[in-house]
């Protein structure tokens, strides 16, 4: 039986979304300030795009819309690879 390691990842676009440029980052429940070397946080594509590099499948996504309270909206990716 395969067995499968998984991340997840919250996150919040920076205005509208038009750009995909992220305004706040959680991977795996902890707040993330860059991806990798960089110092910035990657656009959406930049961040599927690495992901898919290490291995990662994006299993679901889901939108939690909390925007009268905080004017947030969260989304939450799942993504899972093959335990090596």
């Amino acid at each position: 039986m395969r067995q499968w390691q998984y991340k997840s990842i919250r996150l919040d676009y920076k205005g509208r979304g038009i750009t995909q440029e992220i305004n706040l980052l959680d991977i795996d429940g902890e707040r993330v300030r860059g991806w990798g070397s960089s110092k910035e946080v990657p656009t959406l594509p930049e961040m599927f795009e690495a992901l898919g590099k290490d291995g990662w499948e994006l299993v679901t996504h889901a939108v939690n819309q909390d925007v009268q309270a905080n004017g947030t909206t969260f989304h939450y990716y799942n993504f899972r690879r093959p335990l090596p």
